[in-house]
C-alpha cells in the first residue's frame, strides 16, 4: 500500500513538472513568432534621404517609408487581413512578413534590409 502510494504520488510530481514544461515550451514559441515594434531595429532617419522599404505580395513592389503604419502598406499591396480588435491583441490579422509573423494592425514597416538581394526583391509578404 505504501508502495502504491509513492508510486501514484510521482506520477503526480511528473504530470505536474510535464504541464509547466509544455507551458513554457508555448509561450517561447509564441514570442518566436510575435513581432513587436521593439524587436526591429531601431530606424535612423538621415536629413539628406528618407529611410524607404520595399514590400512585395504577389509580385507587386512598392516603396513604403521605413516606420509608418504597415496597416496602410499591406493595403495598398492589396493584401485584405481580416481585423478584429484593431489593437493586436486577437492577432486575427497576422501576415507573414520576411518569414516572420506580423500584426498588421500595430506592426510598422521595417526598416530596409541591409542584404542586397532583399533591397533588390523586397520583403516578401504572404497574406
Amino acid at each position: 500500500i505504501i508502495l502504491s502510494r509513492i508510486l501514484v504520488h510521482t506520477l503526480l510530481i511528473m504530470k505536474t513538472f510535464f504541464a509547466i514544461l509544455l507551458a513554457l515550451i508555448a509561450c517561447l514559441s509564441a514570442e518566436a513568432f510575435t513581432t513587436s515594434t521593439n524587436a526591429l531595429p531601431a530606424v535612423q532617419a538621415s536629413s539628406s534621404a528618407l529611410q524607404m522599404t520595399v514590400l512585395t505580395y504577389k509580385g507587386k513592389k512598392k516603396d513604403f517609408k521605413a516606420g509608418s503604419p504597415l496597416k496602410n502598406a499591406v493595403a495598398s499591396l492589396g493584401v485584405k487581413p481580416k481585423y478584429s480588435c484593431k489593437n493586436g491583441d486577437c492577432a486575427s490579422c497576422q501576415i507573414m512578413l520576411a518569414g516572420r509573423m506580423t500584426k498588421p494592425c500595430v506592426a510598422k514597416v521595417p526598416p530596409e534590409p541591409t542584404l542586397k538581394s532583399l533591397k533588390e526583391k523586397g520583403l516578401e509578404i504572404k497574406g
